[in-house]
């Protein structure tokens, strides 16, 4: 099959900004004139014309996504006679936009995060009698938003920049928007003769900053990895904690490996004014709540309550709790989930945005090693990189993007730590849904090549995940040859213990407690549940233990539900689980949505403990020999919360209470 990579009248139909006149917008949607491929009707034989109708479809996808997005915020801006025009020319392709919906509350534009703001108005307060410097992580919009909010309603006045390699650039910027906050009478022209002398460059802006006299907030954006920072980086970061002046300096990063690394970096000069906060990204509980606010008839609450916590819980796990992805599946899809994993081009655009500090061919290798599914080792990254790919490697470790990680994960409870062998020398993306976007950034003629590399190579290792890049790169001898090694897959036990349907349970009042492990896993104790999260590519998952403490005597009983699951994956080696149970030495009880069969996995006998309703709260109870109680879980997909637990004397409640006590603020590893 002959593939060829060039642009098209879609690409500039999709890279150009939605027209924000009437007049302007009937052009634009002219070039909808009917549907995609139109004049490949007749193509003699049916094998091509699937292969057509296939890629219409996929190209009307695209449409249909971007015409969703105009449409909606042509109706949160009230322009409804271009909402109608973009209605129309949808109808005429045959495409679905969804019905209009009430208005969003309000918390789905801005996310907010309460303890954290106060954390910072307390930061503020010591800013006050001398600077300050917070250590920030989260997701670009989150963190301006935030410093935005602190400061209304005070003395205060927010400066926010991006982080740039060249000192001069970055003061001269910093220097005008001080100019700007001056009297129009004490605007003194700058002097820009400095003969390119960074340190008279600061002395100037520290100068204008004591005669400004008001309280600022300077926030320096998408800081790199301490290894990277040029020269002079951190004695301008010193120089301004040295002034006289009410001051907050803010430092902040989307990447948590980033972020643990800064906060020794700035302590050497910050000390005890080093103040480290973390936004956490979106929980069930967060959509929950926004979608209670959506209901607009009395008789919605009870009915639909079960269907609100799917819908929350299936957003928070296709978009790993990203605010801004969030945001899209909120208020750009018509609810029903339909268009799976695949990312909004807005969201895989702006994620790409945060990778800019990376060069563009630096970039082109992270999309090339993206295409690997799960963990590999530096010699699978050699054989798509070459010699380049150490460096790529540990650019990647220092910028956050890649963190190494294990086959296994173990998590102890409450404190929820977790710590990685210094011997482990295999490495995933820190978060699959960049994975995604940095993946599709690679032309589609390089990734069938990159995926055929892969598949003839991880044959004779890796057998399940060389027959998943065969099938997609549409190899039918390596797909052959990978079945083979494989082998016949293991008969699913028929044993169907029975779990029956249950309420809710209450739920506690305290913070949540979360952490992320290089798995991909999200576990978080909240409310008095426990969560697992999980987006993860396709291939075998990491086992994740989570060992409860406490001695128990065998018996134990559980309430639970799974709201997402994995598809079934029938040639694994090892057969995937939404909940697993061992009680002592005994067997692991394995549960899955399908029967699954009696395994002995890393010299733990692995049985059959049944099958879960999808979607619903159910109890399960059983026995085994009496000592520690282990919860594990080995999933692609999963959304699993565990609402009560007993063992023995034990239970999920008072574990929940004592991890409270312990820290009652939010916790973010």
């Amino acid at each position: 099959m002959l593939s060829l990579s060039c642009p098209t009248d879609l690409d500039d139909w999709l890279a150009a900004p939605h027209p924000a006149q009437e007049r302007d917008l009937i052009g634009w949607l002219s070039h909808l004139h009917g549907p995609a491929l139109s004049g490949l009707e007749d193509l003699g034989t049916p094998d091509f014309q699937a292969w057509v109708d296939q890629q219409r479809q996929l190209i009307h996808d695209r449409i249909e996504e971007r015409l969703r997005l105009v449409l909606s915020r042509y109706e949160q801006q009230g322009q409804e006679a271009c909402a109608a025009l973009v209605r129309a020319r949808a109808d005429l392709l045959g495409l679905e936009l969804g019905g209009h919906r009430p208005p969003v509350d309000e918390a789905v534009q801005t996310f907010e995060w309460p303890i954290q703001e106060e954390q910072f108005r307390r930061v503020l307060i010591q800013g006050k009698d001398g600077p300050q410097l917070v250590a920030l992580q989260g997701f670009s919009e989150t963190r301006r938003n935030l410093l935005r909010r602190v400061v209304q309603n005070t003395p205060w006045t927010a400066v926010q920049l991006q982080t740039t390699g060249r000192q001069s650039l970055l003061l001269a910027a910093l220097t005008q928007h001080l100019w700007q906050l001056l009297p129009a009478d004490q605007r003194t022209p700058l002097n820009s003769n400095h003969g390119h002398n960074p340190e008279a460059e600061l002395i100037e802006f520290g100068q204008l900053m004591v005669t400004l006299g008001k309280p600022l907030l300077i926030a320096f954006h998408d800081l790199p990895h301490p290894a990277q920072w040029p020269d002079w980086l951190g004695p301008m970061l010193g120089f301004l904690l040295d002034l006289p002046v009410p001051l907050v300096v803010v430092v902040s990063t989307i990447s948590a490996g980033v972020a643990r690394a800064l906060r020794p970096a700035l302590g050497q000069f910050a000390g005890p004014r080093l103040h480290a906060l973390t936004l956490p990204p979106i929980s069930v509980q967060n959509v929950l709540h926004i979608l209670e606010q959506q209901i607009t008839e009395p008789n919605q609450g009870a009915a639909t309550a079960n269907t609100r916590r799917v819908r929350a819980a299936q957003v928070v796990q296709r978009s790993e709790g990203i605010p801004m992805y969030v945001r899209a599946l909120l208020t750009e899809h018509d609810g029903s989930l339909n268009g799976g994993a695949r990312l909004p081009v807005a969201v895989r655009d702006r994620l790409l945005a945060h990778l800019s500090s990376f060069s563009g061919p630096l970039r082109e290798q992270f999309a090339r090693l993206a295409q690997i599914y799960g963990r590999f080792d530096p010699a699978l990254a050699g054989t798509l990189l070459g010699d380049a790919a150490p460096e790529v490697l540990r650019q990647g470790l220092l910028g956050g993007l890649l963190v190494p990680a294990g086959a296994a994960e173990r998590l102890t409870l409450p404190q929820l730590t977790h710590r990685i062998s210094d011997t482990e020398d295999h490495l995933t993306f820190a978060s699959e849904v960049l994975r995604s976007a940095l993946a599709s950034s690679l032309p589609p003629s390089e990734r069938h090549d990159v995926r055929a590399s892969l598949a003839a190579t991880l044959l004779p290792c890796r057998p399940a995940l060389s027959l998943i890049y065969a099938a997609r790169a549409g190899l039918p001898e390596l797909l052959e040859a990978a079945q083979g090694a494989l082998g016949d897959a293991p008969l699913p036990c028929q044993r169907h213990a029975c779990t029956q349907l249950v309420g809710e349970p209450e739920s506690l009042p305290h913070a949540r407690h979360e952490v992320r492990t290089p798995g991909g896993y999200r576990v978080a104790l909240e409310g008095g549940f426990l969560e697992v999260l999980r987006r993860g590519p396709p291939g075998p998952p990491p086992l994740l233990t989570l060992p409860l403490p406490g001695q128990g005597t065998g018996h134990w009983t559980l309430t639970a539900r799974v709201d997402v699951a994995s598809p079934a994956q029938p040639d694994a080696s090892v057969t995937p689980f939404l909940l697993g149970v061992q009680a002592g030495a005994g067997p692991r009880l394995v549960y899955a949505t399908g029967p699954v069969p009696d395994q002995d996995v890393d010299g733990v006998a692995q049985r059959c403990g049944g099958v879960l309703p999808l979607g619903h709260w159910f109890s399960l109870t059983g026995q085994g020999e009496p000592g520690l109680l282990e919860l594990s879980v080995r999933a692609g997909d999963v959304a699993l919360t565990v609402g009560a637990l007993r063992w023995g004397n034990h239970s999920l409640r008072d574990l929940c209470r004592t991890a409270f006590l312990q820290d009652p603020r939010v916790v973010e590893t």
